[in-house]
């Protein structure tokens, strides 16, 4: 169990089939403020409302120090997902990462309005995922990651469900967006549910699970990844 709040592992960098997730630099600006601007309809619904006056240059400006310093601290991880052609297709976020004998942090998602449709957002969450519980150095060892989704975002609680999530009740009221206090569907994986589905769905595997984490959290031990773990291979026969 990883308790160091002040000494978290190096800023990530997540490849999927289609995008990098990293923190957000000084250089993305013109692309994330394009990209904001064309979707800042798209996105109002299930964004909290910025506050007057601040434009999104500003709102850069505010998650690019944010993203850094919580980062730094070890309160949050606020990734950007980027396509091989610069644009950026979404935020995908880990945050209120809490350690001692909480281990968990709350995940959130948004896909930019020229990039819907196109499985993206199922693709960043499952490489939060996959960071978020990573027991090696290149991830954070977290037991339990949370998702609070508005009941009308069937598009979002359709990628929970589909990366795992199981749902746990409605928090009435319980977070202020887009200027009104609005009901939250609670979802939440555990680590072990996350590395434990993968024989229904190898794609949520992790490639660095260990021995140790296997023998101590996996309960389906039939797959073929996990097996080779508990059970490798004997060597092959030496010809002299």
């Amino acid at each position: 169990m990883r308790n160091d709040l002040t000494n978290p592992p190096g800023p990530p960098m997540l490849r999927t089939a289609r995008m990098t997730l990293r923190l957000l630099r000084e250089s993305d600006r013109a692309e994330y403020v394009r990209a904001m601007t064309i979707s800042e309809s798209h996105l109002r619904a299930t964004s909290p409302r910025r506050p007057e006056g601040q434009t999104i240059e500003m709102l850069f400006e505010r998650n690019l120090a944010r993203g850094i310093e919580e980062f730094g601290s070890g309160r949050a991880a606020r990734l950007a997902g980027f396509l091989d052609d610069g644009r950026m297709a979404g935020m995908f976020s880990l945050n209120n990462i809490v350690r001692g004998v909480f281990q968990c942090g709350d995940a959130g998602w948004g896909v930019m309005a020229d990039c819907t449709g196109r499985g993206l957002a199922t693709e960043g969450v499952r490489a939060l995922l996959d960071y978020a519980f990573s027991p090696d150095v290149n991830g954070l060892g977290l037991h339990r990651v949370q998702a609070n989704i508005i009941p009308s975002n069937a598009a979002s609680l359709h990628v929970a469900r589909k990366c795992g999530f199981r749902e746990e009740g409605l928090g009435r009221k319980m977070l202020r967006i887009d200027d009104r206090w609005q009901d939250h569907v609670m979802l939440a994986k555990l680590a072990e549910e996350h590395f434990g589905d993968c024989r229904a769905d190898q794609s949520l595997c992790h490639a660095n699970i260990t021995q140790t984490w296997v023998e101590d959290n996996c309960q389906k031990r039939e797959c073929e990844k996990v097996q080779t773990i508990l059970d490798p291979p004997p060597p092959p026969p030496v010809n002299w």
